[in-house]
């Protein structure tokens, strides 16, 4: 019986390993392609008069700026600037997205990288390390 418990248990470390391997090699030949990808992202927003558009790279961080003239003569100094910043904090927002549909072809959900894409938290980072380690010390 000790026996048939041992060769379930190897088969199941075997099977567990196989798909973490799986991963690895997974992760390790699109490390190129996903690099070339989140390098290559730009997201783009507009205002609702599409006026404004603000375009971002992966980091959220701010590449271009297109001001139509008009929006002098429809927004007051004021108004054009909460609609400047409301365009670049969506298309920074829409580029989280993405660098996390871009991250989720290459590393399983729920691990502490894909935690931290969403939610910011570097908590995230280590919160599955964390749980593993008091699993391990168990």
């Amino acid at each position: 019986m000790a026996q048939h418990a041992n060769r379930d248990a190897n088969a199941a470390l075997k099977a567990r390993f196989a798909d973490v391997y799986g991963q690895y090699e997974r992760l390790r030949d699109g490390m190129g392609e996903m690099q070339t990808r989140l390098a290559e992202l730009t997201i783009s927003a507009t205002d609702e008069e599409e006026l404004i558009r603000a375009t971002v790279g992966p980091r959220g961080q701010l590449t271009s700026l297109e001001i139509e003239p008009r929006a002098y003569r429809v927004y007051e100094a004021h108004e054009l600037a909460e609609q400047i910043t409301k365009v670049v904090a969506e298309a920074a927002a829409s580029a989280t997205d993405a660098v996390q549909e871009v991250m989720g072809d290459y590393l399983p959900a729920g691990t502490g990288a894909m935690d931290y894409l969403k939610d910011g938290k570097f908590g995230s980072l280590l919160r599955n390390s964390d749980a593993r380690m008091r699993e391990s010390n168990e």
